[in-house]
């Protein structure tokens, strides 16, 4: 036994055995030990969810910091739908950063009674009980289907709506009543005369409030236009006895009964083919007005 020890001396053997056994438990005791166990969690960036919900959303208090899995820990928070991004850093021995981005609700999506708040991008987040206030906006979705969080709506909607919200009343003097999507529409506004304007997504948008400021500015009458096509069209369908029906408003001359029957909407995409007319708006043809954009 002597000699072995000696020739571990001489070779080196023990000292590595030496220094193994003292690797192997301090490992071990860093592994185990409470002393490397999450005891302080600190939560940054939140304003709507509290911190005591984000820790115990995030669950790793007590658990050892060499097993923390950042990724993991992401995924599993991003569960709460107001959570968009988490950064995880930890620092030895027992603290832990969670700085948090949250979603913020941006619009009230409306279908039926129900309301759910929605995000810039269209995440709906939840569904809420209470009324929006005077400054929030309200998108009416006509469309019969139930949300649930994390479901996505039109974003292109969202983008329309606040823009239509700002333009309207100041470039054109129209204040909606009512902000719409349909499936099948798209965005739409009503207005507190009973019309009822479509301009289906953002694109093209100039052109469709510059064809709008037109109609306005020539007191033109409408119940419904349709400013998606590349030739927009119009109906009135005024009540019996109303000034527009029977020409008695000042020196106005009556409406022509012999409005277009409904049609279906023309696609976006429709190939362009602007009505022949001889000046921007002179020309009405069954209920379709001219293409500005396709005049000289």
């Amino acid at each position: 036994m002597r000699r072995i020890l000696i020739s571990w001396l001489r070779t080196g053997k023990l000292l590595s055995l030496l220094l193994f056994l003292t690797t192997t438990g301090g490992l071990t005791y860093m592994m185990i030990s409470p002393r490397f166990t999450v005891q302080h969690v600190r939560v940054e960036g939140n304003t709507l969810l509290s911190a005591e919900d984000i820790i115990a959303l995030a669950g790793l208090e007590a658990m050892p910091i060499w097993f923390i899995d950042s990724q993991q820990v992401m995924q599993r928070m991003q569960q709460n739908p107001y959570i968009e991004h988490v950064q995880v850093t930890m620092t030895l021995p027992d603290d832990l950063a969670l700085r948090v981005t949250e979603r913020r609700p941006d619009v009230y999506w409306k279908i039926g009674p129900v309301n759910y708040l929605v995000d810039g991008t269209g995440r709906v987040l939840e569904l809420t009980s209470e009324p929006p206030g005077p400054e929030v906006l309200v998108i009416r979705d006509t469309t019969p289907h139930v949300l649930q969080p994390h479901d996505q709506v039109d974003p292109d909607a969202l983008t329309l709506a606040h823009i239509l919200s700002l333009r309207l009343p100041e470039e054109l003097g129209l204040a909606p009543s009512a902000l719409g999507w349909d499936y099948g529409l798209g965005m739409y506004i009503e207005t507190d005369g009973g019309q009822t304007i479509v301009f289906g997504q953002s694109n093209n948008l100039d052109r469709k409030l510059t064809i709008l400021h037109e109609l306005l500015e020539t007191s033109t009458p409408f119940t419904y236009l349709d400013l998606r096509p590349s030739n927009p069209f119009y109906q009135n369908h005024q009540p019996p006895g109303s000034p527009e029906e029977t020409g008695d408003e000042g020196n106005n001359p009556p409406v022509s009964r012999t409005q277009p029957q409904p049609e279906q909407p023309m696609s976006e995409t429709d190939q362009d083919r602007p009505a022949p007319c001889a000046a921007l708006f002179s020309v009405k043809m069954m209920g379709r007005i001219c293409n500005p954009l396709s005049l000289a």
